[in-house]
């Protein structure tokens, strides 16, 4: 089964192919306005908009020139009409309550999967595979937008195997961003685009040291100014450029500084999900459905007032989605995505308010609570550290007492920077 995906921009969606709140969110906190300095105690609260700029770069070297940087093959958007469904010629799965499920279109040499939406009969993702490996050769996720169905997320595959080669996102059939995910050196390049589909930035990610390069372009793809983050994305250093040549260096040092705002780690009153494992089918004993194909389609595992459902892939081989209920309501609902990170969803009274996301190594990745009145509107939001093991970024839309505001920690459960748009009244008021 697949989850239902409804957006108006592309930048609402998330790589695996979940409605992306927490990648729209993020991009949020990079337009607040930040300090950029980090001090010691009260001098940080009168001086935290002052520079500290050193002239030393011996110990690091950007990029001098970005041409062979700027990713030049990018796939076109699929664009399908409203009813492909009706014209798309194949073989037809229908799920075991009898409504259409996929569209099989087998080729000469490839063969696509077209999955349907059942419940508002529209096409969410396209997988086109390789008849001699059945391996992804590209994958297409689709957002709902003016009576036509269009590509908002492209992947594209490592030949013969299931790991990804390159991500492009689209807004509305225009490129906004694509990453290129180079095996053999362990870096991402991504390139990301203005309005006038130019790319305006350029990021180098290090995936062994974790370090980001990202620069920022002019109008003639010349270095405009960059910055440099940690696998944690601390600011590392900033560099300012004029007329090609390197103007200003600013490098950052965070010590822990004055928490007068009272928000710790430890009184963060966000609980995780508990990390789901995929069991093994063998082991489920329960009520077993098929799809028309003869593929297993779920297995029910009921016990007491407590139902499980397991919904399979296509193929019938592998766990998607688990399902969680008591008496009858749904509780839990927890993805699997191909990279082996998952998402965790937590209901209460029909509505979601909680989702928990663990990366490809099983570890924390973050965590988001929703509004009680529209679980589709984001309310406090915690990212962890690389490995997961602490927290290193606290937020709230709407704090009652402080408004929008966003704390950053150390590994010591130290603030080292805060972000609000009204801090300085704040911090007044508060000292007084």
């Amino acid at each position: 089964m697949i989850s239902k995906i409804n957006f108006n921009n592309a930048s609402d969606i998330r790589f695996q192919g979940n409605t992306n709140l927490l990648e729209k969110f993020k991009e949020n906190l990079k337009n607040q306005n930040t300090s950029t300095v980090n001090l010691n105690g009260s001098e940080a609260l009168s001086n935290y908009n002052k520079s500290i700029v050193k002239t030393n770069n011996n110990e690091f070297r950007p990029v001098e020139n970005l041409d062979d940087l700027i990713i030049k093959d990018i796939p076109k958007p699929i664009k399908l009409h409203e009813n492909a469904i009706e014209t798309l010629s194949g073989d037809r799965i229908l799920n075991s309550d009898g409504n259409l499920e996929t569209i099989i279109t087998k080729g000469d040499n490839t063969t696509k999967e077209y999955y349907i939406d059942t419940e508002n009969k529209s096409i969410t993702k396209v997988i086109e595979r390789d008849n001699t490996t059945n391996m992804p050769i590209r994958k297409d996720i689709f957002g709902i937008q003016y009576n036509t169905l269009t590509s908002a997320l492209t992947q594209e595959f490592v030949p013969g195997t299931n790991k990804i080669a390159k991500e492009t996102l689209f807004n509305e059939g225009k490129v906004s961003s694509i990453k290129l995910f180079n095996q053999n050196d362990n870096k991402i390049i991504e390139n990301r685009f203005g309005n006038n589909e130019t790319v305006n930035w350029i990021d180098i990610t290090n995936n062994k040291t974790g370090i980001t390069e990202s620069y920022t372009l002019n109008s003639k793809n010349g270095i405009e100014y960059l910055n440099l983050y940690d696998k944690n994305f601390n600011t590392l250093k900033n560099i300012d450029y004029e007329d090609g040549k390197i103007k200003k260096i600013t490098n950052y040092n965070y010590k822990p500084i004055k928490n007068i705002y009272g928000i710790t780690p430890e009184n963060i009153n966000i609980k995780p999900a508990d990390l789901v494992k995929i069991p093994d089918i063998i082991t489920l004993d329960g009520e077993k459905k098929f799809r028309s194909n003869n593929s297993l389609e779920s297995i029910t595992v009921k016990d007491g007032d407590n139902k499980t459902i397991y919904l399979m892939s296509l193929d019938g081989k592998n766990i998607e989605t688990i399902n969680e209920f008591n008496k009858g309501n749904l509780i839990k609902s927890t993805y699997f995505n191909d990279d082996s990170s998952c998402n965790i969803k937590e209901f209460k009274n029909g509505k979601q308010y909680q989702t928990t996301y663990y990366n490809s190594f099983n570890k924390l990745d973050s965590v988001i609570q929703f509004s009680e009145n529209d679980d589709k509107k984001l309310e406090k939001y915690i990212d962890y550290s690389s490995d997961g093991s602490f927290i290193r970024r606290y937020s709230e839309e709407n704090n009652p007492e402080f408004g929008r505001i966003t704390l950053e920690f150390d590994e010591n459960k130290n603030l080292i920077k805060i972000n609000n748009e009204n801090r300085e009244t704040i911090e007044e008021d508060l000292k007084n």
